[in-house]
């Protein structure tokens, strides 16, 4: 009976080292990831420091061109005269400098914020869904503005001068046209004396759009609309994240569990503590600093080959970097836990070793 009870907690022991490293890993990320205010600073970090959101925009406007020409609705890649083929060609410091002209940081941060702690109070409350509202007001208020302006000129800055059959194309409509009538420029960079008047054209355009819109854009009403019948609904998802949360909150009980089942199976003398629970709270200690040290590589090399083995270089650069200010805000407690766990395995074991073994009055219970 007595070699059974060792088998049985040889297997607990080996279980209870996986769980104590799932446990940590699950209590520190839920420790970031359901702290609301730490993920609102560490969102906002990621969109204004970062250049995740003008390499979004970039391989958005990419995309969306290269659409329309698989789509057929271009007759010529190289020559048609739209927008979209243009946004296509702006590198990522044109976009970059978009970002900076016509969303703030402050415009991000509030948007962001309230997206966070819209998320974080729907997760408590009774609603069904979240209640998250962008004010655009400020943003459509910019682009109205001189920095929309400026925006507009880094487009048009990328546009290659006209050539004479393009003014002559143009002059040509201009003077067909009913009196009234505002005739599109070409797609390219006009000289005196229209210059200005079609960067101003261009601008106006695009405040004209913008007036369109909402001042107070309902962000959870547009996701609705996008749902899936057949997938979670927001109860469901509600549920689950609530059970995440409780599960993450006792994780670290488990493997307090998992060390009293091996201290009932197999541990009889105190001396036996340094073998049954030493020992394996030096090893899981040890792995638990390899983890500290191995993760950067491993997060890049499981979002590169993974999920974002498919996307840009740029996004995918981009993301992980983003993913990585996550995971250190994850794992910065973990190497002080590491050194607690196993400097306490230490101690057990040099417990047991100076414990003398005729000492028999120390049994912790009977055979």
């Amino acid at each position: 009976m007595r070699i059974v009870g060792k088998i049985l907690a040889f297997i607990f022991v080996i279980i209870f080292m996986a769980a104590l490293l799932v446990s940590v890993l699950a209590y520190d990320t839920g420790r970031v990831a359901f702290n609301a205010p730490l993920v609102n600073q560490i969102l906002t970090d990621i969109a204004t420091q970062s250049d995740l959101i003008p390499a979004g925009l970039q391989w958005y406007a990419e995309r969306q061109a290269q659409l329309r020409y698989d789509a057929g609705e271009v007759e010529d890649w190289q020559d048609e005269p739209n927008i979209l083929k243009l946004l296509g060609f702006l590198t990522i410091d044109d976009w970059r400098a978009i970002r900076y002209e016509v969303l703030s940081d402050e415009i991000l941060q509030d948007w962001i914020s309230t997206t966070v702690d819209g998320t974080y109070a729907w997760i408590d409350s009774d609603e069904r869904v979240p209640d998250i509202q962008w004010n655009l007001a400020l943003f459509k208020e910019r682009v109205a503005s001189e920095h929309g302006r400026n925006a507009v000129q880094t487009v048009f800055d990328t546009l290659d001068p006209c050539t004479e059959e393009q003014v002559a194309n143009f002059k040509t409509r201009l003077a067909a046209a009913p009196p009234g009538i505002k005739v599109p420029y070409n797609l390219c960079r006009f000289p005196d004396p229209w210059y200005r008047d079609q960067i101003g054209d261009y601008h106006n355009s695009l405040v004209l759009v913008l007036a369109n819109i909402p001042d107070l854009f309902n962000l959870t009403a547009e996701i609705a609309r996008g749902e899936n019948p057949a997938g979670a609904g927001p109860d469901q998802i509600k549920l689950q994240l609530r059970l995440i949360r409780s599960a993450i909150r006792w994780a670290p009980l488990l493997p307090a569990v998992l060390l009293f089942i091996i201290l009932a199976l197999a541990v009889r003398r105190l001396r036996e503590l340094g073998n049954w629970w030493g020992v394996p709270l030096t090893i899981s200690g040890i792995l638990l600093i390899l983890l500290t040290i191995l993760y950067r590589s491993s997060v890049a090399a499981l979002m590169s080959f993974g999920p974002l083995s498919e996307t840009p270089s740029l996004i995918r650069t981009e993301t992980i970097e983003a993913l990585m200010r996550l995971a250190v805000e994850i794992f910065r407690p973990m190497l002080w836990q590491a050194i607690l766990v196993g400097v306490l395995g230490i101690i057990l074991i040099v417990v047991g070793a100076l414990v003398k073994p005729q000492v028999e009055e120390t049994e912790l219970s009977n055979p």
